[in-house]
């Protein structure tokens, strides 16, 4: 027998899940998370569509504030509101208030939170519907609010959302032929509309700050193992002024696009998995740290994700890790960083312990 169908066979025999994808040679070794999943205590809650937006964490961001160690914000890609919780090396506490972001029933389809200490940042998708290809305006936001440092909520009477995002990147070479109306993503047609073709439609997904401008990373387009990461001059962008806007082609492996950013004292580490064509949806999910001032030949590869140990809870669907934080980034030490997940609840905090 094959050594694969030996490994799958006794995978089975033990019970144990198989891989979540097929491995690049070039990937770095696999890493297991610091245990399971942690607490996340009753849970977050929501007017409607519960178990399904608790299933749908997105985006997180921590602004290590001395007054308030391990406040964060999390997005959700449901409905149009955030939520706050405290961050520790046991779990997450979810906050009880209600962070509306955007007013109404938007579905802001928000993918990417990120802050600087001074502000929150939320970024929709700015993609088509998946299924179909349908115009989603409503996931076309920006927004940015000031934090208290105080108690590292934000002041949402002082909310700016902004569309210049959409309105850039249909200007920049490289993004905006992926840029329009009933955009496809990824290069395979749609399985709810399959005489459409797949046109690599942008498809944002992580979002960081750093030193004043912001990175957007991209999940769609992707092409040939390469990743783009937008970055801009983040006051000038929400001022209306030169944004000063520079595209990156960044390598994060085979099938692999961006699916978050968060930045650390030495760079920007990016979370990647797998692009928008479903023929790779198994790939696996690795983690990566970039100069934040180059391209792709100033990208390390850190880790892989060996999530084959992680057991679902009752009310879990699957693991498809979808934002990264961290608690601790000590020069010569591991990244002590918690990464959470779309399609677990409450995100389904794991925690690793990254090499450099």
């Amino acid at each position: 027998m094959p050594m694969p169908l030996i490994r799958i066979a006794l995978a089975m025999l033990l019970g144990l899940p198989l891989l979540a994808g097929p491995a690049d040679a070039a990937d770095p070794p696999a890493l297991a998370p610091l245990g399971g999943i942690l607490s996340s205590g009753q849970g977050f809650t929501f007017a409607s569509k519960q178990n399904k937006t608790r299933r749908s964490l997105s985006g997180i961001a921590c602004p290590s504030l001395p007054k308030a160690p391990g406040f964060c914000l999390a997005v959700f890609d449901e409905g149009g509101e955030a939520r706050y919780l405290t961050l520790g090396k046991e779990g997450l506490r979810p906050d009880a208030e209600r962070v509306g972001v955007l007013p109404g029933t938007v579905e802001l389809d928000g993918e990417g939170a990120a802050t600087d200490g001074r502000f929150y940042y939320v970024v929709g998708s700015h993609s088509a519907k998946r299924g179909d290809c349908a115009s989603n305006p409503g996931s076309r936001h920006l927004i940015r609010f000031p934090i208290d440092p105080a108690t590292g909520r934000g002041k949402l009477a002082e909310l700016v959302d902004t569309g210049a995002l959409w309105t850039l990147m249909a200007g920049i070479p490289g993004l905006k032929k992926h840029v329009g109306e009933a955009m496809c993503l990824g290069s395979e047609p749609p399985e709810d509309a399959p005489h459409l073709p797949g046109r690599r439609g942008v498809n944002i997904e992580g979002l960081a700050v750093k030193d004043g401008r912001l990175f957007v990373g991209f999940r769609g387009p992707a092409k040939d193992g390469q990743a783009r990461i937008l970055s801009v001059d983040a006051d000038a962008l929400f001022a209306g002024g030169d944004p000063r806007a520079r595209l990156f082609s960044v390598a994060v492996g085979a099938g692999r696009a961006v699916r978050d950013l968060v930045a650390a004292s030495d760079g920007i580490l990016v979370l990647a998995g797998p692009d928008d064509d479903k023929s790779n949806e198994k790939r696996g999910f690795t983690v990566l740290r970039w100069n934040a001032k180059d391209g792709s030949d100033n990208v390390r590869p850190l880790a892989s994700l060996d999530l084959r140990g992680v057991k679902l809870r009752g009310c879990d669907e699957e693991i498809k890790p979808e934002a990264i934080t961290l608690l601790a980034d000590r020069p010569g030490e591991p990244y002590d960083a918690v990464i959470l997940s779309d399609g677990l609840c409450d995100g389904g905090p794991l925690r690793f312990a990254i090499p450099r």
